[in-house]
Order: C-alpha cells, then structure tokens, then sequence
C-alpha cells in the first residue's frame, strides 16, 4: 500500500499534537481502492484548543475542483465565524458517481466514509456532528451519501442538485436525516422540474418528506428582496417531521444553475444575491446532530425494511427495502391475518409505492417475500 501523502505543515501539525487553535488550509490524500484520493481541509483558528469540532464536507460541481469550491462557497469564513472544520475533496476526473448513466464509477460512498474516519483521527473531529453539501453534481453527491451513509451524515444541504432517477428508485435510508435544498427555477442545466435523468425538486423532496414523515403542508415565506439582480427566494419549511428532522426548500424565482451569495461565477445564470448559501446551510445542518455510540467501531446493519409515512391518513404509502436480485410479492393483510390486497415487486427495486386510499383506519400487515427474504412490518392508518 502507497504511504498516506501529506505536506510539511500538516506533518508538523501531527507532530506537535497542535491541531486546533492555529490556522491551516492543508493539501491531503491517501490511496483508497488503488486511486490517489486528494482533498484540502480547513482548520480554522477560531477553534479552541481541546475542542471537538463538526466536520463540513463541501462537494464540488462536475468539471470542478475541490479548490474551486472553497473559492466560490467561502465556507472558510463561515468556518472560522462558526466554529467548524471544512474539508473540500476531489473527485475522481472532476466528477462524483452519483448514479448517471455512463457515469463514474468510482466508489466515492466508500473513500468519503474513509476520509470522515481520516479527519476524526487527525483533528478530533465530533462524529455526531458530520455534514454534507455540494453544488450541482455534488449536490447530488449529498443526496447519495444520505441515502447511504446515514451511520455518519447528520444532515445534508444541496445546491443546484438533485437525484438521479436510479439513486432515486433504490434510496433506503438507515435514519430520519435532515434535508435542505437550494435551486433556481431558471436553471438550465439541472432543471427544476427534472429530466434527462434526474428528478425534478418536487419529486426529490417529496420522497425524503415521506421518509421523515414530515408533515404535508410547508410553511412558506417570502424573503426580502434586498438585491435586485432579477430574482427572489421563497422557503418551504416542513416541521416538525419524525426524530425532531426537518426538510426546507430555498426556492429562488428566476434563479439559475449558481449558488447563492457566491463570490465571483459559480455556474450558469442569474446569481441570488439576497441570501448567501453557506450561511444559510450551516445555519440549518448545524441545528442537528447524531446519537453516536460505537465511535469508529460501527456495528454490522441490519437490512432496512420501513413502511412511511406511518401512521398514514391513506393516500400514497412507501414500503423501503433492500434492492433484492429476485422479484417478490407485497402482500396487505388486516391484523386478523385476512388478505386484502397484493402487488408484485420487480426485481432490483429497493421501494414500491401503494395506494392506501381505500383502507379503513386500524391496523394492517405488509408482507414483503420472496423465496429468500419473509419480512413482516406493521402499517397504522388513522
């Protein structure tokens, strides 16, 4: 295995034990499945010494750079006013694989799992306190990682970017995961109402509304316009959703494929210049944390089978569940075990949405099987 590469200062840095309370941007990398894997992190001065800092990953867009997000974002100001480290990596040939078609395949879940590890070691990272965000692809990025490493994510922010309709279809969370998203209406390369492969914003915060069992309706306001560079910001905020989460929608009218705030060009179109996006996204994933218990021992998971929103009203109901290689059956039962409905499972998919429209309030049986899996969950209709 190659050495772990890192600069002078860092190697000083480890050295003395002095990892917090000194300024350092620092270059790092480490072999991960036979790429060199780089990124550059942020320890801000503000930290003080002896202090367990949250960790900010902060994902770049396609064709960019970890640098180049540190640029546009200034997550590093934020970084010294809050209190947190930020680290911005880099993805393999400019990209993160996030499900397209014809896309990376690099397994970018796996070398961001290591470098959270990597980072705690090395700065006392607070592990309940891990977050993600990202512009366009690495927006989408974000997502993945929600719906993937919810064992090290407290909450996610995206800009500009939302789910591929693979990473969509097969998404089962491990935990009620805080979610903010920001895009334009006007944005021509990652469209708010989807297609081309991904999911339209709609789409992508319905299904994580329907995870945290969020209420239906939003709160919604209408922000100052204080800059009038042709665009205004409205935010849906449902509230309070299950495990004290929380889904918020920074809706910019007329805005397009750029982040909000940002200094210099960050995409394409028009820029928002009423609110600054990495204030607001620390403000919102910075609320949340997670109840760590094995530190970097993490025990084996259980596959997740959950049935949401439940309780239900009736309406539409997801039953999550392990990608499975076979197909297999849903079966509704009433609790008194009497068959009332069943609906055939495709292989691969990993959720099925049913109609519950129809059923009495009381209490039902699902019964997800094949010839290999028999998993019984139980459904509450008010």
């Amino acid at each position: 295995m190659k050495p772990i590469k890192f600069s002078p200062l860092l190697l000083w840095l480890l050295v003395s034990g002095n990892l917090t309370g000194i300024f350092a941007q620092v270059p790092g990398g480490f072999p991960f499945e036979g790429l060199d894997r780089t990124y550059t992190v942020y320890v801000p001065a503000s930290i003080p010494p002896g202090d367990q800092p949250p960790l900010l990953l902060a994902l770049h867009g396609l064709t960019q750079t970890g640098n180049i997000m540190m640029q546009f974002s200034n997550f590093n100001t934020y970084a010294e006013q809050y209190h947190f480290v930020v680290v911005y990596p880099d993805g393999v040939n400019n990209t993160w694989n996030v499900g397209f078609a014809g896309g990376a395949n690099t397994n970018d879940v796996g070398f961001l799992s290591a470098l959270i590890d990597t980072l705690h070691h090395q700065y006392s990272i607070d592990l309940s306190r891990v977050y993600s965000t990202g512009f366009s692809n690495g927006g989408f990025m974000s997502y993945r990682l929600a719906c993937e490493l919810g064992d090290h994510i407290a909450a996610i922010a995206s800009v500009s970017g939302t789910m591929t309709d693979g990473a969509f279809g097969t998404c089962v969370p491990s935990r009620n995961i805080p979610v903010m998203h920001i895009h334009g209406t006007s944005d021509l390369v990652v469209a708010y109402n989807g297609g081309f492969g991904n999911k339209s914003v709609d789409e992508v915060l319905g299904l994580w509304k329907g995870f945290n069992n969020c209420p239906s309706d939003a709160v919604i306001v209408n922000l100052p316009d204080l800059v009038q560079e042709g665009s205004t910001v409205q935010t849906y905020t449902w509230s309070p959703c299950a495990d004290s989460t929380e889904v918020m929608l920074y809706k910019v009218i007329n805005g397009g494929h750029t982040w909000p705030g940002s200094v210099g060009t960050t995409g394409l179109g028009n820029t928002n210049r009423d609110i600054i996006a990495s204030e607001e996204i620390w403000k919102f994933v910075s609320r949340f944390s997670l109840d760590i218990t094995t530190g970097l021992i993490r025990e084996k998971k259980e596959p997740v089978y959950r049935v949401y929103p439940n309780p239900s009203n009736g309406g539409g109901i997801t039953i999550g569940f392990p990608p499975m290689n076979k197909p297999a059956t849903i079966d509704i039962l009433t609790a008194g075990g009497y068959k009332i409905a069943n609906i055939a499972v495709p292989s691969g998919s990993g959720r099925q949405i049913i109609g519950a429209g129809r059923l009495k309030a009381g209490l039902y049986l699902v019964h997800l099987h094949n010839e290999n899996v028999s998993r019984i969950m139980k459904l509450l209709i008010l």
